[in-house]
């Protein structure tokens, strides 16, 4: 569900989409020429229009345009399924204005798929979306019920202790009424570096921030990830307790590698790169496909 592979289409000479990929290096986003998941463009919505018309891959790619002075950020394709996360994301490094179109934004609210980006979800159900995002629009919210997940309030979704009453189900458990939208959590992964003497909460806000870079506000992070030389550390466990997670103690092939392989010991997809946090603090952000 989760992109971050994002390409940047303008002219050489663009200095503002030089800082833009700078800034978005520095959050985590990998910047590639190759195969992106996220299309960014300074250019005008026809020639943008022109030019992924011409795309045979489009389906599932984010596709977002900007005014060359970065003005404005306008979300063209999937804006509700990413695309208006990612635009806000732009927006709020560029100091820009944000144009979203969708029927749930001009009311205020977050789509569906919206509300399970937020709050790491996989929709089981996606041929009930339309529905009850014509429900979500014409009421103003839906009823959203979760066994054990503490899910982030937002406008548009109320929490109930019913299941009979929910619109949405939030559960690793799928045997339930199929009329309803199922949504199942998805494993997050943060993979940390750090040296010994860092304070405690300085991890807590570098993990705090990691989420914030993707706009993940889910308060469960199912796995830590930390080298083996840190099994002795206690301000990990202590930070554990707080976001409800394992702490898996990977080896690292050499000093300094601690995103990748310790991601991929715990069967996650890398979404957020290696990138330097607060008192150089080095965070990674994975999620776990196999659970999707």
């Amino acid at each position: 569900m989760y992109v971050s592979k994002i390409k940047i289409i303008a002219e050489t000479n663009n200095q503002l989409a030089k800082r833009l990929a700078k800034s978005l290096d520095e959050l985590g986003y990998i910047i590639v020429e190759k195969n992106p998941e996220i299309l960014i463009y300074f250019e005008s919505i026809s020639n943008v229009i022109n030019n992924i018309l011409k795309m045979k891959d489009l389906k599932e790619k984010i596709v977002i345009s900007l005014t060359n002075d970065g003005s404005y950020v306008i979300p063209i394709f999937n804006e509700k399924k990413g695309g208006a996360v990612i635009g806000e994301i732009i927006s709020d490094l560029l100091g820009s204005q944000l144009i979203l179109t969708s029927k749930t934004a001009q009311e205020g609210i977050y789509s569906i798929e919206e509300f399970a980006w937020i709050n790491a979800l996989n929709i089981v159900n996606h041929d009930l979306i339309n529905s009850y995002e014509k429900k979500l629009i014409e009421q103003g919210s839906l009823k959203v019920y979760s066994d054990d997940l503490e899910i982030a309030t937002i406008e548009g979704y109320q929490p109930t202790n019913s299941v009979e009453d929910a619109d949405i189900i939030i559960s690793n458990d799928h045997d339930f009424s199929k009329d309803k939208i199922i949504m199942k959590p998805l494993q997050l992964a943060i993979a940390l570096g750090y040296k010994n003497n860092v304070p405690r909460e300085a991890l807590y806000f570098s993990i705090i921030s990691t989420l914030k870079s993707i706009n993940i506000k889910r308060k469960k992070i199912d796995f830590l990830l930390v080298s083996k030389e840190k099994e002795d550390d206690k301000k990990i466990k202590d930070i554990s307790k707080l976001f409800n997670s394992i702490v898996i103690y990977a080896p690292a092939k050499k000093e300094g590698d601690i995103c990748e392989p310790p991601l991929a010991f715990s069967k996650a997809k890398v979404v957020l790169k290696k990138t330097k946090r607060a008192y150089g603090i080095y965070t990674c952000l994975g999620v776990d496909e196999s659970k999707e």
